[in-house]
C-alpha cells in the first residue's frame, strides 16, 4: 500500500490546477477533478480550518467519477496565499467567489458544500452567489455562536519534536476534536492533519465562534442541506445539532438535515459513503 505521502500525491495528479488572485502579489490555488463536462452542475467544496483540499480526500474519488468537482486552500491555509486584513467571514467570502466566477462558465449554476469553518465561509459565498447557487450542503458548520463548542487541544508540536511524538499529540487531537471512532484514527488521518497544521497560517478558531452563519442563513437561495455526526465534538450534543436543524428549517422548512450516527466531527473522512450519498443527491432527509 502507498504511503499516506504518496496517496496525497497520487490523487492531487488526477486534477488540474488553477490560480485566482487574492491581491497583494497573494494567490488563491485551486483544483478541478472529474470529466470534461457532465449533466450534473458542478459541485464545489470548501474544506475546513487549519486544513486543505485533503480534508476530501476520501470523498473525490466517487465524486470526480460522476461530476465536475472544484476544490481549494482556502486562503491562509494549504498552499494558498495569505488574505490581507480585515478577517471577515465576508471578505474571505468575497475573495472565494471571485475566483469562482472567474473559473465558472458565465452565468453556470453550481452546488457547494462546506465543512467547519468552510461551510461559513461558504455561507457567505451562496448569499454572494444568489440562483447560482443551487445547493449549500453545510457539514459540521462553524458558526452558530452560543451553539459552537471550542474544544481545549493539546499545544501543537515544536519543529524539533521527534516525528513519533509528533504523531501521538496529532492522533490525540483527532481523537478529542475531528474523529469519533477509534478505527478513524489511521496513519493517513494523522499525516493529512500533520501536513495541513505544518501549513497553515491563518488561526480560524475566533471567527468559527461568531454567528456569522446563522445571521447569512436568511439570505441564502440555495437549498440548504445539514449534516452532523452525532459525536461532533463541536456542536454540544444532540440537542444542540436539533437546534442547527430547526435554524434551517425556519429559514426552509423542507431543508434536509442528516444527523450520522456515531460518526464525529470531520463528517467525511469519517463516513464518506454517506456523505457521498447525500452531496450526490441519493439519501433522504430525516
Amino acid at each position: 500500500m502507498s504511503s499516506p505521502a504518496d496517496q496525497v500525491t497520487e490523487l492531487l495528479a488526477q486534477s488540474r490546477a488553477y490560480t485566482s488572485d487574492l491581491g497583494d502579489g497573494q494567490l488563491l490555488q485551486w483544483q478541478r477533478w472529474g470529466p470534461e463536462s457532465s449533466r450534473l452542475p458542478p459541485l464545489v467544496l470548501l474544506h475546513g480550518g487549519f486544513g486543505s483540499w485533503n480534508h476530501w480526500l476520501k470523498n473525490l474519488p466517487q465524486l470526480m467519477a460522476e461530476r465536475v468537482i472544484w476544490t481549494l486552500d482556502l486562503p491562509g491555509l494549504g498552499a494558498s496565499g495569505d488574505l490581507s486584513p480585515p478577517f471577515t467571514t465576508a471578505h474571505f467570502a468575497g475573495a472565494i467567489w471571485t475566483g469562482l466566477s472567474e473559473l465558472l462558465a458565465p452565468d453556470e449554476h453550481f452546488e457547494m458544500a462546506g465543512f467547519s469553518f468552510g461551510a461559513m465561509l461558504g455561507a457567505g459565498v451562496a448569499v454572494l452567489a444568489s440562483s447560482r447557487c443551487q445547493r449549500f450542503t453545510l457539514i459540521g458548520a462553524a458558526g452558530f455562536g452560543e451553539l459552537h463548542v471550542q474544544v481545549d487541544l493539546l499545544p501543537l508540536p515544536t519543529s524539533d519534536m521527534p516525528q513519533a511524538e509528533a504523531n501521538a499529540v496529532h492522533a490525540e487531537n483527532l481523537r478529542r476534536l475531528m474523529l469519533a471512532k477509534e478505527s478513524s484514527m489511521d496513519p493517513l488521518a494523522v499525516y493529512l492533519h500533520g501536513d495541513n497544521l505544518a501549513r497553515h497560517r491563518f488561526r480560524s478558531r475566533r471567527l468559527a465562534g461568531s454567528n456569522d452563519t446563522a445571521e447569512l442563513l436568511p439570505e441564502i437561495e440555495a437549498r440548504l442541506v445539514g449534516v452532523w455526526g452525532s459525536e461532533d465534538a463541536t456542536a454540544g450534543g444532540i440537542d444542540a445539532i436539533a437546534q442547527r436543524a430547526e435554524l434551517l428549517r425556519r429559514e426552509q422548512p423542507e431543508a434536509e438535515f442528516h444527523v450520522l450516527p456515531g460518526i464525529g466531527h470531520w463528517a467525511m473522512y469519517e463516513a464518506p459513503a454517506a456523505v457521498n450519498a447525500i452531496l450526490l443527491g441519493d439519501a433522504s432527509g430525516q
